[in-house]
């Protein structure tokens, strides 16, 4: 599902307009951008993704009809219409894959401690080594342009350097249903509506 019907299906659940939850939900996809493959959805699909979601937009999103929601709520609902209806914690994705990702991931400590609570919160999440694939990529240079700026993302490039996240990606199971399967219902609301 792209990032524009997760914002009509927003419309429907929460009122507003669509652009109004444009910006959370591309966020939440951007990790397409890097691995243009539903494996992308292992990266921000998930409470950690909520989380830094939060980050990004604050605890609060106000719609265009004056309404405050909770953007946890809205992250949550993002990442339900993707995946049959769960919201997955880091452990979910990655449990069967923390032994073989191991060896790929060579954990950085920068001098810098917004950095480092950054790069390492994966692992503070989960306590599995794996989740840092996520921070110590490609994809982690780029999540860190969005949240903490440019010279923070400048500076974690000098110590990130190995195999893209998709490629990464490839090596960690999809053994659970809701791990590929979309709420098709949803869609099919969605699309029932529009036509009508």
């Amino acid at each position: 599902m792209n990032y524009w019907k997760h914002s009509l299906l927003s419309q429907k659940k929460f009122k507003g307009a669509a652009a109004d939850y444009l910006e959370l939900h591309r966020f939440m996809d951007s990790s397409k951008l890097f691995c243009f493959h539903i494996r992308h959805r292992i990266l921000l699909h998930n409470t950690y993704g909520i989380d830094l979601c939060i980050q990004k937009f604050g605890t609060l999103l106000t719609h265009s009809g004056g309404e405050k929601l909770l953007v946890r709520d809205i992250a949550a609902e993002h990442c339900k219409e993707d995946l049959l209806g769960a919201v997955p914690t880091l452990n979910h994705w990655f449990k069967y894959a923390d032994a073989g990702l191991a060896d790929y991931i060579k954990p950085v400590y920068p001098a810098d401690s917004t950095l480092k609570e950054f790069i390492l919160r994966p692992l503070l999440m989960s306590g599995l080594k794996s989740t840092l694939i996520i921070t110590h990529s490609n994809f982690g240079i780029y999540l860190a342009k969005e949240l903490l700026g440019l010279e923070y993302a400048l500076e974690l490039s000098q110590h990130i350097a190995g195999v893209p996240v998709s490629e990464l990606l490839q090596l960690i199971p999809l053994k659970e249903r809701w791990q590929y399967t979309p709420d098709l219902k949803q869609l099919k609301d969605l699309e029932d509506e529009h036509h009508q």
